[in-house]
């Protein structure tokens, strides 16, 4: 062998997966979040967690050798400008995968889409109609509203919290709310004595906290993204309504006690492990994906990121799971047909994917935690 050849076979060795990377077939992930408007608390987090694993890949060879490229549109919590964004990264900019929408509303209007274009969707969303019924290109990697209902039921009656009243939401992640927890109530023992609804921008409740105070129940709750439950807080406590309070995972955010005040004190919340990293055991299966999320993103963006930065952390995990076993052509069909075998332990908790499992999540994979705002910091409540 020449010492020209040598040096050349040497050189494409010690460059190896950089050279490598640069031949693959790229990866195009198309992003629809609301990046302004009321519900930018879950795109900004979700957009900023993506980008930032997105930059890591291609700095270390990209993902399993794939280049990949990132585009990102704002909803700005439009479900029908969702729908446009999606059908133009579908046919325009021709992604390999779509991540989002970041809400329930949102997902089920762009889901049959997505299922029409066939193209895989990893949906952000907490509904459990996202994925039941399961449709062929549509995922999600948010625990399921059964899940936290379940969660939410467990805790209750582990407080001896037997007759509960329901605020929700008037849209699609607060009727599901409701009408899982009017389901799932009497297998743990506890009764809804009253339901009320609002709508999310709602700036004063106090007429249906009044009405949900006749029924005396022995807590309330709330099942709403913010900045409802925040409204709700104030308005119970202005009327000296001081039962205990549990604000589900859609409100699980520092914003939700910051713009209470005093009001927040002893809320309780079914939450996502982002909110209290420090405060995991190191027996939780989670708490080393929550620890890097957590800790790549405030040296990144200097702030510690929202509970929601969680949700497309893990459809990343997800898809780098899923091209990892993907053998021959990358194309949206092989993606869709490696998501549905993904097994991986995110921040969200273990996922495992099947053909009849779109979720990858379960009660039994605990993906939830619950807290107690007191005296300025959330504490562990179970």
């Amino acid at each position: 062998m020449s010492k020209i050849a040598a040096f050349l076979i040497a050189g494409v060795a010690l460059l190896g997966t950089n050279v490598f990377a640069q031949t693959q077939q790229p990866i195009t992930i198309g992003a629809i979040y609301p990046m302004t408007g009321s519900a930018s608390f879950l795109g900004v987090p979700e957009e900023h967690a993506l980008r930032m694993i997105v930059d890591d890949w291609n700095k270390n060879g990209g993902l399993s050798g794939h280049p990949v490229k990132l585009i990102v549109y704002d909803t700005e919590g439009n479900g029908a400008k969702g729908v446009q964004q999606l059908r133009r990264l579908a046919e325009s900019d021709k992604v390999d995968v779509v991540f989002g929408p970041s809400s329930s509303g949102e997902s089920l209007v762009a889901i049959p889409i997505a299922d029409e274009l066939k193209i895989p969707m990893i949906a952000h969303g907490g509904t459990e109609a996202i994925v039941n019924p399961p449709l062929k290109y549509v995922f999600n990697s948010v625990p399921v509203d059964r899940i936290a209902i379940a969660h939410t039921l467990s805790f209750a009656k582990s407080k001896g919290l037997k007759k509960v009243a329901m605020m929700s939401a008037a849209d699609g992640y607060g009727q599901s709310g409701t009408r899982l927890l009017k389901e799932l109530s009497p297998t743990f023992g506890v009764e809804v004595v009253a339901a009320e609804e609002f709508n999310r921008q709602d700036p004063d409740i106090t007429a249906q906290v009044l009405r949900v105070q006749q029924s005396k129940p022995d807590a309330i709750v709330v099942w709403s993204a913010l900045p409802g439950p925040t409204v709700l807080l104030k308005n119970a406590r202005a009327i000296g309504f001081d039962v205990p309070i549990i604000v589900g995972y859609g409100a699980a955010s520092n914003a939700l006690v910051a713009n209470a005040g005093p009001a927040a004190e002893g809320v309780y919340i079914s939450s996502f492990r982002l909110l209290v990293p420090e405060s995991l055991p190191d027996s939780d299966a989670s708490k080393a994906a929550v620890t890097k999320l957590y800790r790549s993103y405030k040296e990144k963006y200097g702030d510690a990121p929202e509970n929601f930065a969680q949700h497309s952390n893990d459809a990343a995990l997800i898809l780098e799971q899923a091209v990892k076993h993907i053998q021959g052509p990358l194309t949206r069909d092989s993606i869709r047909d490696a998501i549905e075998q993904v097994q991986v332990v995110g921040a969200n908790g273990q996922f495992h994917f099947s053909p009849t499992d779109h979720g990858g999540l379960s009660v039994d994979s605990k993906p939830l935690i619950m807290l107690r705002y007191e005296k300025g910091k959330w504490l562990p409540a179970e």
